[in-house]
């Protein structure tokens, strides 16, 4: 299954999470091979504009996690909708939660509640107006969420 991490939360990531290194223990970046350059000295990181030179940037902040990587191909890495895409292409530690694994287990729970509200209101007597009432709005509230869920309004 495809992982697309939304856009602000890949700036948040090399904004906050690498950090650019002067001199990297490696010469060469371990996903492309490519030596890195030094960045120019008016440079502004993490922004990346196409004349820049790929340099070297270390992970910082996400758990064990300390590799060092080209800025570029970090950013590519991230931006590669894979789902090992939220992950370090070395060592597979987390740097986004995996893609909608939340969402997907809080759908599961209101699917199971909607199912079994249903076969409430089955075994339910017509006579009991207040309790049918009652199950119909918690009804009303389930499927709101629900929509909200697939929608994708949900973070």
């Amino acid at each position: 299954m495809p992982n697309h991490i939304p856009n602000f939360q890949i700036s948040h990531f090399l904004s906050s999470h690498t950090i650019p290194l002067l001199t990297p223990p490696d010469p060469t970046c371990p996903i492309c091979q490519l030596p890195y350059a030094s960045p120019p000295q008016t440079y502004v990181h993490p922004l990346l504009p196409p004349d820049i030179p790929e340099y070297a940037v270390q992970i910082n902040n996400r758990g064990p996690c300390t590799h060092v990587f080209g800025r570029r191909c970090v950013e590519t890495h991230i931006r590669g909708r894979n789902p090992w895409s939220h992950t370090c292409p070395m060592c597979r530690a987390e740097w986004f939660p995996p893609p909608d694994t939340g969402r997907r287990e809080v759908l599961e729970h209101v699917e199971r509640a909607l199912n079994g509200l249903a076969r409430l209101e089955e075994d339910l007597s017509a006579g009991d107006e207040v309790t049918m009432a009652e199950v119909e709005d918690l009804e009303r509230s389930l499927e709101r969420i629900r929509e909200v869920l697939y929608g994708g309004r949900w973070i």
